[in-house]
Formats: C-alpha cells, structure tokens, sequence
C-alpha cells in the first residue's frame, strides 16, 4: 500500500477514534449528570417523608442509577439498601401475565379457551365462559374484591385454601359481558395463578422460581408467605400526621397471582431486559403482550400500554404498572424505544408514585425539574397538632403559593383514607368534603365522601354521593352495590 494511503488511513483512524472517544465521554457526563440529577429528586422526596425505598433507573439498556433511602426496619433501624427486598404488590401482574405467555408458548394453555376448561369451579357459574385472554387484559367483566364490604379488614387478613377463596367470588355476576369493556380485577389474577397451579401441577410459587426467576438469575425474588424467612426483606410501613406505623397484616396467599411477590429493583432491571431481548418470550407473545388494549385504560397482558405524560406537554409511550400492598408502594415503567426503564419499590405509604416517575422521566428526557413541596404533608402535620379545619384553612393558603406548594388530589385522597382508617371520621369528612369541592371531576373524592357520610350514619348524603360517584364513572362497583343496600334490594 503507498505510504501516503498509510498515513491517510491511519489518520482516518485516529479522527474515528477520537470521536468515539468524544461521543462515550459525553454520554457518560450526562449519565453522572443524570444521576446527580435523580439522587437530588429522591433525597427531596425522602426529606418530605414521601420515599422510603429503592429506585434503579436504566437508559439504553444500561443502568445510570440505583440507590436507596430510609429504613427497611425501624424497630432495629436498618437502612434499606439497593439489595433489599420489597412487596411488589400489583407489579407481579406483569410477572403473572409473563408466566401465562411462557405457558401458552409451551402448548399448555390458549388464550381462547374458556374458563371452565381449566377450573371445574367454574362450570355453570358466571364467568365459565370468559377466556385466558380476557383476564389477562382484564376485559372479562369479573368484579375486584371492593364488592364485598369490609373486605380488607375482615376477609384479607384470613387464610384460605385455593379451593375456599375461590368460592368468595365464583358465583358473583359480571358487570358485563366478557370483551366488551375494562375492568381491573385482581380476582382475576388470582383466577391465572390458579389456572398456572393446575396445568403444571406445582404451586406457583415453584412454578414462578423455575420459569422465570431461576432463568433470569432474579436470586432475590419470591412468592411470600408469612411464616417464611426472607432474609433482607423490609418492614411495611403506613405514614401520617407525622409518624410512621407499622402496617397491618395481609395473608398474601389471598394475593396469589395479583400481589404476592417480592423483588428488588435490580431484579426487575432482569426482568426488563428479559423481555426487551426475547429471552421469556418469543416476539408474536411479547407484541401481544404490549398492545394496548380496550380504552381508555389500553391494559394489554398485565402491562398499560400507553402514553405516559411527564409533563403538561410531553408524553412518551410506555408500558407501565403500579402496586400497592399494607405498607408498600411500588412502580415499574418501561419505554421500549429507548430501551430504557425506572423502578421504584417504597416501603412507607402513601407516597406520590406518579409524581417521582414523571420527575424521573424528566431527567431522562433533559426536562426541568422543580421540586416544591407537597401540601398534603403540610396538612398531615396541622392535623397532628391541631384539627382537620385547621389544616383546610392553611390548605386555602397555601394553593395560592404556587411558587412554593404544589396540591396532589391523589395524595389528599390517600389523606382523608388514613384519618377514616384511623377512625378519625369528622376529621376525614372535612378534608374529603374540601377534596371534592377542589376536585369535583375526581370518582375516588365522590366516593370517599360517600363512605364517609355511611361510617357517619348519615344516609341520605351517602346516597347522593354515590349517585355522583356513578355519574362520574358508571362501572363503579362498590357504589353500585353500596345503593342497592341502601335502597333495600
């Protein structure tokens, strides 16, 4: 070769290299920007007693930040760690649909098949012909357990055989016929852990470990039972008026399915890229597993698949879930055209799910973020010190300081839920009556309100709010069943 083509090669080379050299250290400062950018979030959420817990968040496949705040165990003041585990609460219906998807590829089950050719239970009973398909996009009409009153506090903390708790929902009708509508249902999750029981003969706990988890090295992931012994698994914890109680007790296997997993956030880093590179799946079940589905909640196979709003005027498409158990709070996204996701597992609740992921999907996309503090907090700590009134008159004040305050609907809901499961009912009933006046579109206030006025005896105001409650969303069941007890049907 002439020397000149050398030399012109060679610095053809050298101009490569140098470039790529340039473009690795530019996305590795915004990497450590990034994450400087995110620490600075989650320390601010953990400052206002909003985050307890881990987060991870990954950016073309690679993660740019994991950390984690607050403690897994007060009683022994145990700092959580990016290692601990958490409840995942509903974050296990992508898990649970993943597992479905990998049986359906075995031959095992078909997603048109009907119910009650998997589940003899379910034979002449009303959801006998609702199919595999169907649940896992929960458009089978089968109803959530709020149908049945007091469900937490009474039926939640039993335990039940499969066969038992089966029979609590078997017979209940639908609330519509399966297909043609979305429903949320975590009876119905439950229904596809069973159904994983008896195609395969295992529990699903078994089932879970050596489908998914041994396969993906998610060593730190389980089915939970209460008389297990999890080593590093955090304490749940409840926060409001200013001090932090420990949760109350669940029997996960009523959760089977729907809710009774752990993880860590790393694992769920796994189980991202699992699905990201088709190790689980093939591409036909994953695309069927990311298709949005009916409107408007667009709920494919255990994921929404839909755009998620970071800010007033920026959106990206995702595949999203969010969970809750007694004590923990949990949310996983995922946004396939970058290959890139954010997990946050809380072990303190409530938090502002929502708000932390659109903070942190502003990092990723190079949004500002403002963090202000939240007005919920303020009022827990009036009414701590003082009363409800108190903290509504401040409330007035502070939406007016924009600048410094920022009102969630969501967080002041949760508010007047913890002072009603503190059995604080006048005080619930003047913050949630103010929730409804500042957010009179919201179903969850209208429906507050109304179970409030019930928990007061005040009957015909119940009525009035549950009327409104269906006015603002029609499929509400636990209204509709509430004003047929009311109304003596």
């Amino acid at each position: 070769m002439p020397s000149f083509l050398c030399g012109s090669l060679q610095k053809s080379y050298r101009n490569y290299f140098t470039l790529v050299f340039i473009f690795w250290f530019q996305l590795t400062l915004s990497a450590q920007n990034k994450a400087d950018q995110i620490s600075n979030i989650m320390s601010t959420y953990h400052k206002y007693n909003m985050f307890d817990g881990a987060v991870l968040v990954a950016e073309n496949g690679k993660i740019i930040f994991k950390d984690a705040y607050g403690l897994a165990n007060r009683e022994w003041n145990i700092p959580n760690t990016p290692e601990t585990k958490f409840m995942i609460g509903s974050v296990s219906k992508p898990i649970t649909a993943t597992l479905i998807l990998i049986l359906v590829q075995k031959g095992l089950i078909d997603l048109d098949k009907s119910l009650d050719e998997y589940l003899i239970e379910f034979k002449e009973k009303p959801a006998a012909k609702v199919t595999i398909r169907q649940l896992l996009s929960h458009s089978s009409g089968m109803p959530n357990y709020d149908i049945i009153k007091d469900f937490f506090p009474k039926m939640s903390r039993q335990f039940f055989t499969r066969e038992d708790y089966v029979k609590l929902y078997q017979d209940a009708p639908l609330a519509f016929t399966p297909g043609a509508k979305y429903l949320y249902s975590s009876w119905a999750y439950f229904t596809l852990g069973y159904i994983i029981e008896k195609v395969t003969g295992k529990s699903y706990a078994q089932a879970m470990k050596e489908e998914i988890f041994d396969k993906l090295g998610m060593e730190n992931s389980g089915s939970y039972y209460h008389t297990q012994i999890v080593p590093k698994r955090a304490s749940g914890y409840d926060y409001g008026l200013g001090n932090f109680l420990s949760a109350d007790f669940r029997d996960q296997s009523n959760t089977m399915g729907t809710g009774d997993l752990y993880s860590t956030v790393e694992d769920l880093f796994k189980f991202h890229m699992a699905l990201a590179n088709h190790s689980l799946l093939n591409m036909e079940l994953t695309k069927e597993m990311f298709t949005p589905g009916i409107k408007p909640a667009r709920y494919g196979f255990g994921w929404y698949n839909q755009n998620f709003r970071y800010t007033a005027t920026d959106s990206v498409s995702a595949n999203y879930h969010l969970g809750s158990t007694d004590g923990f709070i949990s949310f996983m996204i995922r946004i396939p055209e970058t290959n890139s996701m954010a997990v946050i597992l809380c072990n303190s609740y409530p938090t502002d799910y929502f708000g932390i992921i659109k903070d942190l999907l502003k990092v990723l996309y190079n949004k500002p973020v403002i963090l202000k503090e939240p007005i919920h907090k303020k009022m827990e700590s009036l009414i701590g010190q003082f009363d409800a009134e108190k903290a509504v008159a401040e409330y007035k004040i502070m939406k007016m300081d924009t600048a410094h305050f920022y009102a969630d609907w969501l967080q002041l809901y949760y508010l007047g839920e913890n002072l009603v499961s503190f059995k604080r009912n006048d005080d619930a009933r003047i913050i949630v009556e103010n929730n409804v006046q500042e957010f009179p579109d919201k179903y969850l206030n209208t429906l507050s309100m109304a179970n409030i006025y019930l928990n007061l005896n005040k009957r015909e105001e119940a009525i009035k709010f549950y009327k409104k409650t269906l006015e603002l969303n029609p499929d509400i069941e636990e209204a509709k069943n509430r004003l047929k007890e009311l109304n003596g049907n």
